[in-house]
């Protein structure tokens, strides 16, 4: 028998290795041949926002209005301190610079107009134009006594002016209205109103005496204790333009 070299020997062996290794290789790879790999990880969709609400139209507008600036509302803030400090500065005028016939309109038209008449025709209470005024009361001084009394000062029944008895609903206005107040309403219904050039001429000359001070008025004349004669000898200096 031939011996077979050991080298031959071991290439054989090798050789029938490496086929015994194949078939068990083969479904190993067959099997990751078939297997298929890991899927990659599939990145999330983008989630929408929801649409906003829509936006009611007042609102809309509201927005769109353009706002005052910064500096001009600090302006209107400060806008009521300035009108107060601007107005603390102005000086009323006088009363005697207003005038007396200016004053007695404004208080006939909110005192006396109602009963009256705006113009002094009369309504609820006695005409005043066309001179009748002046016939009821000659005197001034009497004239404004019965403003200062009223129907209760002098009593129901009882006479007053040229002619005339009480019958009620005069108010009295002493306690209501100053005393300068009493002779301007008094003068605008006789001198406006009744046409006495005399009372027009004794208002010019009582603002004068009121302004350059040689007279001086009491606050108020006392419904419970003036009179006739005192009315008359505190306006005789100035009756007649003097």
């Amino acid at each position: 028998m031939t011996e077979i070299p050991e080298h031959l020997l071991k290439r054989s062996k090798k050789a029938r290795g490496d086929k015994s290794d194949a078939p068990t290789d083969a479904p190993a790879d067959s099997q990751a041949a078939e297997t298929p790999a890991a899927a990659a990880p599939t990145p999330d969709a983008p989630v929408e926002d929801a649409p906003p609400a829509p936006v009611a139209p007042y609102v809309a507008t509201a927005n769109a209005r353009k706002k005052i600036p910064w500096w001009a509302a600090s302006a209107l803030i400060l806008l009521p301190l300035w009108a107060f400090a601007y107005v603390g500065t102005l000086e009323r005028p006088s009363e005697a610079a207003a005038g007396m016939l200016s004053d007695g309109a404004h208080l006939y038209d909110a005192r006396c107009a109602a009963c009256h008449g705006a113009s002094g025709g009369g309504g609820v209470g006695p005409a005043f134009d066309g001179g009748d005024l002046v016939t009821v009361f000659p005197d001034v001084a009497v004239n404004v006594d019965w403003v200062i009394k009223g129907s209760d000062g002098y009593g129901s029944g009882n006479a007053y002016g040229e002619g005339r008895t009480v019958n009620g609903g005069m108010p009295g206005w002493g306690d209501a209205l100053t005393a300068r107040e009493i002779l301007a309403v008094v003068l605008y219904e006789r001198a406006s109103l009744g046409g006495s050039m005399d009372d027009a001429d004794l208002a010019e000359a009582l603002d004068h005496a009121l302004a350059d001070g040689s007279l001086v008025l009491p606050e108020h004349f006392d419904p419970a204790t003036v009179t006739s004669e005192e009315l008359h000898d505190l306006l005789a200096p100035f009756i007649g333009g003097h």
